[in-house]
């Protein structure tokens, strides 16, 4: 009876390991210019790099797509982010559209402030895809009615964006406040803030960021999940759990080989 349960254990901490997640990762910015070239300039650059190579960790797999269909964000601006993630080993291909179906091919997809159906997109996440969406762009009038656009899909991922677009016109910096530690600052042009959506949601404030002139310590990206450093160790429950699954694996192996002597 012991062996028995020793062997359920292992086989639930092995499933458990193999079994992929129910969904994928949604990481949400108040703002579509801080993948584009212009992020990669001057003051920007080093906090742009950080963040891409945090995405890239996030999300990881190796074929990402970027849809190009906001006129705003032209694919001349997204050269520098699709060079970067080619040498963290990415694949970076391209749409003027999102297709669900033609999506599944890939483990990310890149949103750059074009109008798309966001319950697609979430379609999308929750099958198992990784996602980047951009606010900010002004396809909707306002701030308040692209709010209102994606409010209702942020929602289920834990994540709720301003109403309102921030600071004045032209591009800021962003001095990140707490983030990914290579993310120092960020271009910011206009955009929106992206919060959690309660303190019990378990989504996170990925990027913080205060301005010159306020506004100060403000949600500017989210992530739909609580991310963990990447190469983080297992919990020490986990790993007990795993040594006690392959000890009981071993003990089975050991047993049949008896029997078969």
């Amino acid at each position: 009876m012991r062996l028995a349960t020793l062997f359920a254990a292992a086989a639930c901490s092995l499933t458990l390991l193999g079994a992929p997640a129910s969904a994928g990762v949604l990481v949400a910015s108040g703002d579509e210019w801080q993948l584009s070239t212009a992020a990669y300039q001057g003051e920007y650059a080093a906090g742009t790099q950080g963040f891409v190579k945090s995405l890239a960790n996030t999300f990881g797999g190796t074929n990402y797509l970027f849809l190009t269909g906001n006129t705003n964000m032209p694919l001349s601006q997204l050269g520098d982010a699709a060079a970067q993630l080619a040498s963290l080993g990415k694949t970076v291909s391209y749409s003027t559209g999102f297709d669900p179906v033609a999506a599944e091919a890939y483990d990310a997809v890149f949103h750059f402030g074009q109008l798309i159906d966001p319950a697609l997109l979430a379609a999308y996440v929750n099958g198992g895809g990784n996602a980047y969406i951009s606010l900010g762009a002004g396809w909707y009038g306002s701030a308040a009615g692209e709010a209102a656009a994606w409010n209702p899909t942020l929602a289920t991922f834990g994540l709720v964006a301003g109403s309102t677009w921030f600071p004045g016109a032209g591009f800021v910096q962003a001095t990140v406040t707490s983030g990914p530690a290579e993310a120092t600052s960020l271009i910011w042009g206009y955009g929106q803030s992206i919060e959690k959506l309660s303190p019990a949601a378990s989504s996170q404030s990925y990027i913080r960021g205060s301005f010159a002139g306020g506004p100060t310590d403000i949600g500017l990206i989210g992530a739909s999940v609580t991310l963990a450093a990447p190469g983080a160790a297992p919990e020490p429950s986990t790993w007990a759990l795993l040594i006690l699954g392959f000890g009981a694996v071993g003990a089975i192996g050991r047993r049949r080989c008896a029997h078969a002597a």
